[in-house]
């Protein structure tokens, strides 16, 4: 079994630049400080699933060089699945440059290198079957509908988190095969030309068989299936960096809800692992435990009994596992 999650996407070297003031055009600036960690959303999703205790496969591509073999080590040392992260000969691996100030301002520049490949890659589709859910994050339009069948066809849990590059989806397809779908305030105005209000949400939450999900940024977080709806403030902690912090809320939220099925306490959940994350700086050093988590939450009188039960169960016993059946609400 490669594990309960399957993580689709990108693995990056990320350079991390902090600086008072962004430069100017022709402008030489020195950083407060600089770091160079690994990152990509897909990594930075299934190393957050493993920490919280959830296994984890990832399928993404690196190149033949340096970066590629230690991102792919130190992401084996985390615990993940790394056996179907395709090494590219004559590639370099994915670099991700973000420089932000004190202000929250930000210039990124991406260079996909070895990611622009995964589209065209074959994967082999029978080492994911055991995973119960599989999860893509990021814009990969051919590889999405291939994952949208498959997820389908056997009874699986799709997650999209398109990111954002996702204008490139065919969502008129893709959503009536999605069970979980994550954007920002951002990235709802402009794939689907719909504001956060709940009308609106609650609306276009029934055009497809899942629950979308919210990113709010400091006003915290919604989530929604067209009946249920669901809100959850931000916690409060200092914040040092909030790079990853989107990845680390999307496991947060499906560790929790792929376990009790509750959508309150997978917004909570989800928003309780992202403030943790952005507490040190690199998209997965503050990545928390499961007990972490559960001791910021109870700080705030919001218990996770239900979740915690599931693998304090599983550490106990070897249950034997019967036919799948598909969580959610899914319409072939």
């Amino acid at each position: 079994m490669p594990g309960e999650v399957v993580s689709i996407g990108r693995i990056n070297i990320d350079v991390d630049m902090r600086v008072d003031t962004l430069p100017k055009a022709n402008e030489h600036v020195i950083c407060e400080v600089g770091r160079l960690v690994y990152g990509g959303s897909a990594a930075n999703f299934a190393t957050q699933c493993v920490k919280l205790g959830v296994k984890a496969l990832l399928v993404s591509c690196v190149g033949d060089d340096d970066y590629g073999q230690l991102a792919v080590k130190s992401i084996a040392k985390a615990g993940v699945d790394t056996s179907c992260v395709q090494v590219l000969e004559n590639q370099h691996t994915g670099i991700f440059v973000y420089t932000h100030d004190q202000r929250g301002e930000r210039i990124v520049v991406a260079e996909p290198g070895a990611n622009r490949f995964l589209e065209k890659r074959v994967f082999e589709e029978e080492k994911l079957l055991d995973a119960q859910l599989v999860h893509i994050a990021g814009s990969f339009p051919m590889l999405t509908n291939r994952v949208a069948d498959l997820t389908t066809t056997h009874g699986m849990i799709l997650s999209l988190d398109p990111g954002r590059a996702g204008g490139t989806l065919d969502y008129a397809t893709v959503l009536r095969k999605t069970d979980l779908l994550f954007v920002n305030q951002r990235e709802l105005k402009d794939y689907f030309n719909i504001s956060p209000n709940e009308s609106s949400l609650r609306s276009f939450a029934k055009t497809f068989p899942g629950i979308v999900v919210v990113k709010m940024g400091e006003k915290g977080a919604i989530a929604t299936d067209g009946f249920e709806y669901c809100t959850s403030d931000v916690f409060e902690l200092p914040v040092v960096d909030t790079l990853g912090a989107g990845d680390s809320f999307a496991a947060g939220f499906i560790t929790a809800w792929m376990r009790s099925e509750r959508i309150e306490q997978a917004l909570n959940v989800a928003n309780a692992v992202a403030a943790l994350t952005i507490t040190k700086p690199g998209a997965q050093n503050g990545q928390p435990t499961l007990d972490e988590t559960d001791k910021l939450l109870r700080q705030h009188r919001i218990p996770i009994d239900s979740v915690l039960k599931t693998f304090k169960t599983r550490r106990k016993s070897r249950v034997k596992k019967g036919p799948k059946s598909k969580r959610g609400r899914r319409s072939n």
